[in-house]
């Protein structure tokens, strides 16, 4: 396929938000409280981790909602592409017909028009999600340090 490393990168990016997101759903303040041996509201008030995760949450759904966009952008470009591949095979079939001809140019004209919202959308939703992925981590890190803060 013409966008495999494209698909991989982005299979890459959802296998991390997964991993993370695991993380994240341990990260709940009964856990907390007992590893740490402070009771579940000592430790509400003190650190304040449910803002912590919920923001962390936040950057995680919108994150997702990215790559979902992706994979929605990926699937009507690949249908673009089955559209002009079957107007392809059948102008081969006629070659001399000038409304198959002319449905084929339409094609692909719609293809590269296709392709340019295709690349915009795409940059804008890979920027989306490597912002929301830096903000999830770096919620992340400052969740961790409370965490490390509160245990000693």
């Amino acid at each position: 396929m013409i966008y495999g490393k494209k698909i991989s990168s982005i299979q890459m990016i959802c296998f991390a938000v997964l991993i993370l997101g695991s993380n994240i759903s341990r990260a709940n303040p009964e856990v907390i409280s007992k590893e740490s041996g402070l009771p579940t509201q000592l430790y509400s008030s003190i650190g304040q981790p449910l803002t912590d995760i919920k923001t962390m949450e936040l950057h995680q759904r919108r994150f997702i909602d990215a790559a979902n966009n992706v994979a929605k952008l990926f699937s009507q470009f690949d249908q673009k592409v089955h559209e002009i591949t079957l107007a392809a095979k059948a102008f081969s079939a006629s070659p001399y017909n000038e409304r198959i001809q002319s449905q084929l140019l339409y094609k692909a004209r719609q293809m590269e028009q296709s392709q340019n919202i295709f690349n915009n959308q795409y940059s804008q939703l890979q920027a989306t999600m490597e912002r929301e992925f830096r903000s999830f981590i770096a919620a992340s890190n400052h969740f961790m340090d409370k965490q490390n803060k509160i245990k000693k």
